[in-house]
């Protein structure tokens, strides 16, 4: 499953043409990329976490499920360092792939 979203994310990378640089700029702002390589904001997981006011990224998204008692998996694909995570909360069913803005640039100016 990791190896297919990574496959995912390079992929549309490829497509679009950008060479992205390894580190994030911090100010960039992250998504939730689908498996279909689709960007949605991180608000849409409000019907599954009604407290989710205030989650920017995959890090304050961890902690609000470690506050919350579940266990948290994340991982960054070595080739995504620093613009994609995946972010697993078992107890929950999700299973996450947090990119940064400029992954999900190409579609979200289609939007």
């Amino acid at each position: 499953m990791k190896r297919i979203l990574i496959t995912i994310v390079l992929s549309l990378l490829s497509i679009t043409g950008h060479i992205y640089i390894a580190h994030s700029e911090g100010s960039e702002k992250w998504y939730l990329m689908s498996r279909q390589g689709e960007c949605a904001e991180i608000k849409s997981l409000k019907r599954k976490i009604p407290d989710i006011e205030g989650i920017e990224d995959p890090e304050s998204f961890s902690k609000l499920m470690k506050e919350k008692g579940h266990e948290v998996i994340t991982n960054e694909p070595k080739e995504l360092m620093g613009k994609a995570v995946e972010v697993s909360v078992p107890s929950e069913g999700l299973s996450l792939m947090f990119v940064a803005e400029s992954v999900c640039k190409g579609f979200i100016d289609k939007q």
